[in-house]
């Protein structure tokens, strides 16, 4: 029997992203949700041999064997290569191209780090950073089989600290993502999904995408008079039944 274990939580870009995948294949899955606020659950060491970078989510696959996959990028590709289940790519190889073009385009957009940046608390935001290097290098003295892990998952959130305040590394990650807004509002003139009538991985990309960057106060790209298509796009992505199932939430975590 097949069935789908996701480990995730409820406010990461990239669970959102397979959580919707798998909620738009119509595949039926479990999730424990990982707490990567308050105790940062990603960071002990039975989480850490599932997924070795100390990240979310990961995607337990089983079907008489255990498959572990981790990689938001990779699961989602996975899911939609499945049988079983809606189609999420198109059959056309120009527009299989063009789709993973797409999904690189926003993939490519950190979003974490303007997570980071615009979050409305920079004590709370700063706090959890904290938190992280903090709990990461104790735990690679504690489990030294996990140090050399530990140690990346460490500089990591320190990375985070010093690029969430840069502002000219701040501003290149937001001139790459409107370049890419820039590119999909093209691709929807006349057309309902990015690839046509079509849904498809691209679109549970592109809707993650904008409901994060909705929440980031980048209001003028959700514009109905800078990039009508697009804006309109969102509005019927978040009209989906998949958007709900799937806890697309345009919300902060606690302040």
């Amino acid at each position: 029997m097949t069935s789908f274990m996701l480990y995730h939580h409820p406010l990461s870009v990239c669970s959102m992203k397979v959580r919707l995948a798998l909620e738009e294949k119509g595949l039926a899955w479990s999730g424990r949700v990982i707490d990567i606020v308050q105790k940062q659950e990603q960071l002990e060491p039975w989480y850490l041999k599932l997924n070795p970078k100390g990240v979310i989510p990961t995607l337990e696959f089983r079907n008489g064997t255990t498959k572990v996959l981790t990689d938001s990028a990779h699961i989602i590709r996975f899911v939609a290569s499945l049988s079983e289940g809606n189609a999420l790519l198109p059959q056309d190889e120009s527009d299989h191209q063009l789709m993973e073009r797409l999904i690189d385009l926003a993939d490519d957009i950190d979003l974490q780090i303007l997570s980071y940046a615009r979050h409305p608390s920079m004590e709370k935001s700063e706090k959890i950073l904290n938190a992280r290097v903090t709990k990461s290098l104790l735990m690679a003295e504690q489990h030294p089989e996990l140090r050399s892990n530990y140690l990346v998952c460490a500089e990591r959130s320190e990375n985070s600290k010093t690029f969430r305040v840069d502002k000219s590394h701040i501003e290149d990650v937001e001139q790459s993502a409107l370049e890419a807004i820039t590119f999909a509002e093209k691709q929807l003139q006349n057309n309902s999904f990015l690839l046509g009538e079509t849904y498809t991985l691209a679109d549970v990309i592109w809707t993650v995408v904008l409901s994060r960057l909705d929440l980031l106060g980048y209001s003028a790209w959700l514009d109905k008079h800078t990039f009508p298509q697009l804006a309109s796009y969102y509005l019927r992505m978040q009209h989906r039944k998949s958007y709900t199932l799937a806890q697309i939430q345009n919300e902060w975590w606690d302040k």
